[in-house]
Parts: C-alpha cells; sequence; structure tokens
C-alpha cells in the first residue's frame, strides 16, 4: 500500500527534517492547502510548496486543493513544483475543464471526494484523473476517527475504477490509523494519506515500511518498529 504522508501533522517548525528523513522513502509528500472559505482553516501556500519541491529529490509532491476556486490557483501551484494537483468537483466551475488544465502542464490531475459527494460523481472521470482521493472523514479537519461508511465507499470505486481503462489508483485521506489502514487494503485501497500514524512514531521509515506490506490479497500483521 503506499503512503503519501501529510506534512500538516509532522512537527512544522521541524519540516526540514521530516523531508530528509522520508525523501525516497514515503511514496509522496501530501500537502494540504486551504483557503479559510472552502474549508474553516488556513494552511500553506505556493511558497511551501516550492520548498518542499526543491528539498525532496525521490519523493513527488502531491498538492491537495481545498480551495473555493481551484481554477484561480492551479498556475502557482504548477510553478511552484507540485508534481500531483488534487480537486474537488465543488470548487471547479468545469471540473473536467480543470483536470485537463492540469495535465496539460504536465501535472498529474487527481479527484477528491468528500463524504458527502456521490462515488458516481467519479465515474465520467476517471478517464481523466490518475488518483481519486477518497475522503474518510469531514476536510479540513484532524484527529477523527474513520467514517463507518468508508470501506464500503472503497470497495464500490474499486468496482467503477477496474472497469474503466486508465484505472487511477484510489488513495484514503483521514482517519489513517493503525486499526484502519488493513481494513482499507481489504476493501482494496492503493494506498492512504498517513500524518499522525507516521509523525507520532519515533521510527517513521518503519511505519512506511509497515504501509508498503499491507495488500488486498494479504494484509500485514504485527508491531511497527
Amino acid at each position: 500500500m503506499k503512503a503519501s504522508v501529510s506534512l500538516w501533522s509532522a512537527d512544522q517548525l521541524a519540516l526540514g527534517e521530516a523531508l530528509a528523513t522520508l525523501d525516497g522513502h514515503a511514496d509522496g509528500f501530501h500537502i494540504d492547502v486551504m483557503d479559510g472559505h472552502f474549508v474553516a482553516e488556513l494552511l500553506y501556500g505556493p511558497d511551501l510548496v516550492g520548498a518542499v519541491a526543491d528539498r525532496s529529490a525521490k519523493s513527488p509532491v502531491d498538492v491537495h486543493l481545498l480551495v473555493a476556486d481551484a481554477d484561480a490557483w492551479i498556475e502557482r501551484f504548477v510553478r511552484a513544483g507540485a508534481d500531483m494537483l488534487t480537486v474537488h468537483p465543488e470548487s471547479c466551475a468545469d471540473v473536467a475543464a480543470t483536470l485537463r488544465a492540469i495535465e496539460r502542464r504536465g501535472v498529474r490531475p487527481a479527484l477528491a471526494l468528500s463524504l458527502d459527494q456521490p462515488l458516481e460523481r467519479a465515474g465520467a472521470l476517471l478517464e481523466q484523473v490518475d488518483r481519486v482521493l477518497l475522503m474518510g472523514t469531514e476536510i479540513g479537519v484532524k484527529g477523527v476517527g474513520l467514517d463507518a461508511g468508508a470501506c464500503e465507499r472503497v470497495e464500490r470505486l474499486v468496482a467503477l475504477r477496474d472497469a474503466s481503462e486508465r484505472k487511477p489508483e484510489i488513495v484514503v485521506d483521514g482517519g489513517i490509523r493503525r486499526e484502519t489502514v488493513p481494513r482499507l487494503a481489504a476493501a482494496g485501497a492503493d494506498g492512504v494519506v498517513p500524518g499522525s500514524l507516521v509523525f507520532g512514531e519515533q521510527d517513521r521509515r518503519a511505519v512506511v515500511s509497515w504501509l508498503h506490506e499491507l495488500s488486498r490479497e494479504g494484509v500485514a500483521t504485527g508491531a511497527v518498529g
């Protein structure tokens, strides 16, 4: 299972150390961008993304736009060095056009689905994205448990994805815990966005390695570390 590690859960005064420890081990550095409108928080911007892109030599920079107007920000985050841009359909005037615009700029396009978004919203867009980011909790919050219906939503989305040509990866963001990740893997998720699960442990690389061992066919067990 892939691990795109959320920098929101890192020590904000030691982001350079976090990057140095996990670069080349994590499957990406997940950066949540919040504008105070789409969600109530303010978090990160192009300058931070640019700094991470400059420092991260091996792990791609995965930017999740939690903003009211995604189209207004695409160009700036492309220039900053994002390798993937994830947008919510609610924040795009025409989400299909937004995804095409991202891909034309040489950046991997991805679609995020909040808990209240029907999975069918992704159905017509699966051929335009490299990832569907399925939210496992309400957006813009930390420390919340996985939604009770998350695993079922993963299973349903996997069925839709497997019938597509492009077959984008399915990654779950929110509620990522030691006890929930094996369930998500068993449901067919290709990856997760771990935050405190990684940064709450002394041996962060060991947690990432444990996540890499999880799969739908054989869910790993045992302690981290």
